[in-house]
C-alpha cells in the first residue's frame, strides 16, 4: 500500500497491520456501507474504505436498503441524539417505541425539576378551551408548589429520624437525605413534567421508532417525532428519510379503540398494587416445576454434545426430580453478581398483569427484554402514597393533591381525553401486562431487589418472585442466593 494511502487510512482506523481494528471519524452511513461490502467484496474493510465516498454510500443505501429492503445493513449505522424538555408521557412512549434503541433519562429521583418546566398540550390553544388551558396550567404550578412543600416535610423528617453514618460528612449526609426526599416527593408530579433523554440507536431501529412516533395520536409525540427525524437526517441522510406516519398503525388503533368501547364500561375498583400471573410455560401441567426442568435442562445441555434436542428431552424425562433439580442448581452454583444466566433461560416465560404506579412503570419499562402491553394513563385505578410521606405527616397534603388531580382529569376527559392523560401523576396506578423470561427475571432480581433499589419496584419484583415460587419453587433460587450473598 502506498505511503499516501497509509497516511489517509490512519485518520480512520486504529491500526494498519492487525486483524482487528476500530473505524472512526467517518459519517455513519459510510461506515455502514464499508461493513456491508463484506458480503459482496473480497477486499478488506480498510481497502473498501479507500474506495467509498459519502456519495457512493448514499447511492448504496438507496439501492440496497431502501429499494431492495436489505434493512439489516441499516443496523450498521448509529446516531446519538439529545432530547430535552419533553413530557414524561412522551418519554415513556419513546422508550417503548422500539426494543433496540438505547435511551437514558433524567431521573426525578435525584434532581429537582424547575417550577414551570411542564408541557402544555397544543390542543388547549383552541379558543373554546381557554378556561381549560388556564385550569391546566394552574394545576401544573400547584403540583410543583405542593411537591416543594412535600419535599420540605420529608427532608425535615429525615433530619429527625435518619442519623449520619460513621465518618459521613455533613455535605454527604444532606445530599443523601435530599435524594431520599426527592424520591418520594416526585410522586405528586404529573406526566406533563419535563424530562430530558439521551438516545443511541442504529438506523433500522431509529426508523421504526420514528414511524411509531409519527403515527401517534398525541400531537406532542408527532411533533417531537418530526423534530427528531429532522435532526437524525444530519447523521443519517439516507437511511431514515422515508420514515413517515403509518396508516395501518393509525387505523388499527382507531378501530380497536372504538370496538373496545362496546365492552363493559365498569370502572376499576383497584386501589392497591397487584401482580396476577396470567400464563406461564408449563401452565395446565401437573408437576409444573418438573415439566419446566424438562424444558430448560435439555436446552442447557444441547450445545455441549451431539444428541438431538428431542433425544435429550426423552432422556431427561427418565431422570428423577431430585437429579434434575440437582443438575439445574449445580450448573448455576458459580453464578456471580455480574453474570447473566444462560440464554436457554429464555425457554421459560411468565405473563403477568401488573397494577403499579406511574413512577414504578417508568422504571420497569426500561427493561427492554420484557414484552409489555400497556393501558392509557388514568386516575381511575387509585394511587400510591409512599410510606415515608405518611411518616413525615404528609398524607393529608398528598390526598388533597390527588383529589385535585381527579377533578382536573374529570374536567378534561370527555372533551380532550388525550390531554387528560397529562394530568395523571406519578402516584396514579396504571395497568400493564408483561411477559418475563426466566433470563430477565434473574436480571430483575439482581438489579431491582437490592437495598439500593427504589422501594416500590423492589416491592413489585418481590411480589413477582413470590407468585412464581408458588408454581416453580426452585427455579429462581440461584438468583436469590446470589442476591442474599451481596446484602
Amino acid at each position: 500500500m502506498k505511503t499516501s494511502m497509509k497516511a489517509e487510512l490512519s485518520n480512520y482506523v486504529s491500526n494498519l497491520d492487525k486483524d482487528i481494528y476500530t473505524v472512526y471519524n467517518l459519517p455513519e452511513e459510510v461506515i455502514a456501507t464499508i461493513f456491508a461490502y463484506v458480503s459482496r467484496s473480497p477486499l478488506s474493510f480498510r481497502e473498501n474504505l479507500l474506495k467509498v465516498t459519502e456519495e457512493k454510500a448514499k447511492q448504496f443505501h438507496e439501492k440496497w436498503v431502501l429499494n431492495y429492503g436489505h434493512a439489516s445493513v441499516a443496523e450498521l449505522a448509529t446516531v446519538h441524539i439529545g432530547i430535552e424538555r419533553v413530557s414524561r408521557l412522551f418519554s415513556a412512549l419513546l422508550e417503548r417505541s422500539n426494543l433496540f434503541i438505547s435511551p437514558i433519562e433524567y431521573s426525578q429521583r435525584y434532581q429537582k425539576p424547575k417550577r414551570g418546566d411542564f408541557y402544555t398540550p397544543i390542543e388547549l390553544d383552541a379558543p373554546e378551551y381557554e378556561s381549560l388551558k388556564k385550569e391546566f396550567i394552574d394545576y401544573q404550578y400547584r403540583l410543583y408548589d405542593d411537591y416543594t412543600r412535600l419535599f420540605d416535610l420529608l427532608l425535615a423528617n429525615y433530619r429527625k429520624t435518619e442519623a449520619r453514618k460513621d465518618n459521613e460528612k455533613e455535605k454527604a449526609y444532606e445530599s443523601r437525605i435530599a435524594k431520599a426526599s426527592f424520591e418520594d416527593a416526585r410522586y405528586i408530579l404529573s406526566l406533563a413534567t419535563h424530562t430530558n433523554l439521551g438516545l443511541t440507536a442504529n438506523a433500522r431501529a431509529m426508523e421504526d421508532s420514528l414511524i411509531h412516533l409519527l403515527s401517534s395520536e398525541y400531537p406532542e409525540v408527532r411533533q417531537r417525532g418530526e423534530e427528531i427525524k429532522e435532526q437524525v437526517v444530519y447523521a443519517l441522510p439516507t437511511l431514515v428519510k422515508y420514515a413517515k406516519a403509518n396508516r395501518f398503525l393509525s387505523e388499527s388503533r382507531n378501530y380497536l379503540k372504538e370496538h373496545q368501547q362496546t365492552f363493559s364500561k365498569q370502572k376499576s375498583t383497584s386501589t392497591n398494587p397487584s401482580v396476577t400471573l396470567l400464563h406461564y410455560t408449563t401452565k395446565g401441567s401437573s408437576h409444573s416445576e418438573e415439566k419446566a426442568l424438562n424444558i430448560i435442562l435439555p436446552e442447557l445441555l444441547y450445545q455441549y454434545g451431539t444428541m438431538s434436542l428431542d433425544s435429550l428431552k426423552s432422556l431427561m424425562k427418565e431422570k428423577s426430580q431430585e437429579d434434575k433439580l440437582r443438575l439445574f442448581l449445580e450448573s448455576l452454583s458459580s453464578l456471580g453478581s455480574h453474570d447473566n444466566p444462560p440464554q436457554a433461560f429464555e425457554a421459560i416465560s411468565y405473563k403477568m398483569e401488573l397494577t403499579l404506579s406511574e413512577s414504578c412503570w417508568h422504571q420497569l419499562l426500561r427493561h427492554r427484554k420484557i414484552r409489555f402491553t400497556w393501558q392509557y394513563p388514568t386516575v381511575e385505578h387509585g394511587y400510591r402514597i409512599p410510606p415515608k410521606v405518611i411518616k413525615a405527616g404528609g398524607k393529608d397534603l398528598f390526598t388533597e393533591v390527588m383529589n385535585y388531580s381527579q377533578s382536573i382529569y374529570t374536567q378534561l376527559k370527555d372533551k380532550l381525553p388525550l390531554v387528560a392523560h397529562y394530568t395523571v401523576t406519578n402516584a396514579h396506578y396504571r395497568r400493564v401486562t408483561g411477559e418475563f423470561t426466566l433470563w430477565e427475571l434473574y436480571h430483575l432480581i439482581n438489579l431491582r431487589m437490592t437495598l439500593e433499589a427504589q422501594w416500590e419496584i423492589r416491592e413489585l419484583v418481590q411480589e413477582i418472585v413470590s407468585e412464581i415460587q408458588k408454581i416453580h419453587p426452585h427455579l429462581l433460587q440461584p438468583a436469590l442466593d446470589r442476591l442474599f450473598a451481596r446484602i
